[in-house]
């Protein structure tokens, strides 16, 4: 069921930069939703150093939001998914946040006293894939808590979760009221695409003429890190060949702690199963991937110029199961 969508102060896209994300987004520009109500949270996964994102990401749905007309603010913890993995004995690090008055807000930290020194692990958040609850989830929840501008009123928080990624996805609600929420702010999470399938994702995007993410382009079926914990062999053969140096570092990691990513097989065993599916060296797209700084000129299609559908549409992808 479908909320009211005047009803609330703010309406905030989780924006990965990825399709569902997209797709989400620009279905409420459809529904009309004024944009002085309407902003994009990005929350970094990296929170610095370069590691496990896509170079391009950030500066790719900067680029998007311009072109859209919607305001977007950066978010991540600090030090991000490596300085998180490498905890030694120590707190988790705070959340840091781009409040509305343009200044970086530091909020939290502290805690328990934990060591991982292992990589997320495949599987769900509760069996030990801690980079989607410390690097998104509760960074949202922090900014809820920290931000004067929600302390008190209505909020919807919009995610592309979709029922066809997974089975777990498709046990979700529709809406569901959020963790954030206290007795002065309401907050209600919604899934507005979690029904669709993936033909109707593209078909907006299309209908909007936004060039999707650089991944896609090179063969990737989804966009989250370009080294996800998820990638199937094909994926890990693909970003070895794509970015030696980056791959190099996560296979290094693993060999430190003596723990894999997937249980039994390292990520260069798993890579050297797999084929890779990269297109022609050199391709426009790779440079973009492979960019820290995506062109406004690119988020959107010059008005000649056919869309096409990426090769990574339809395309079995590794993901939350």
């Amino acid at each position: 069921m479908k909320p009211d969508l005047s009803l609330y102060d703010k309406v905030i896209v989780a924006f990965s930069g990825g399709k569902d994300s997209l797709a989400s987004l620009l279905y409420l520009l459809e529904e009309g939703v004024n944009r002085d109500r309407l902003e994009l949270w990005h929350h970094d996964v990296d929170g610095g150093e370069q590691f496990m994102d896509w170079p391009c990401t950030e500066s790719y749905c900067k680029a998007v939001a311009e072109a859209l007309g919607t305001p977007i603010h950066f978010s991540w913890r600090k030090g991000g998914f490596l300085t998180e993995m490498l905890r030694d004995g120590h707190h988790t690090e705070p959340v840091q946040f781009e409040s509305y008055d343009g200044k970086l807000r530091t909020v939290g930290g502290g805690g328990q006293l934990l060591t991982r020194m292992q990589y997320p692990q495949v599987g769900a958040i509760q069996s030990g894939r801690w980079c989607s609850a410390k690097l998104k989830i509760d960074v949202a929840r922090a900014i809820f808590s920290n931000d004067e501008r929600l302390a008190e009123g209505r909020f919807l928080l919009v995610t592309g979760e979709r029922a066809e990624e997974s089975k777990s996805r498709a046990k979700y609600p529709t809406s569901e009221e959020h963790t954030s929420t206290t007795c002065k702010r309401k907050v209600i999470q919604w899934r507005p695409v979690l029904h669709w399938k993936e033909k109707d994702v593209w078909r907006i995007i299309q209908d909007h003429r936004i060039r999707p993410h650089p991944a896609y382009y090179l063969g990737w079926g989804r966009v989250s890190c370009a080294f996800c914990i998820f990638g199937d062999k094909d994926q890990w053969a693909s970003a070895r060949a794509l970015m030696p140096a980056g791959f190099r570092k996560v296979a290094d990691y693993e060999k430190d702690f003596g723990k894999t990513i997937r249980q039994g097989i390292s990520v260069e065993r798993y890579a050297d199963m797999g084929k890779v599916f990269l297109p022609e060296k050199g391709s426009i797209h790779e440079r973009l991937a492979l960019s820290r700084d995506y062109p406004l000129s690119m988020a959107r299609l010059d008005r000649d110029e056919e869309w096409k559908l990426p090769a990574g549409a339809y395309k079995k992808a590794g993901g939350p199961t």
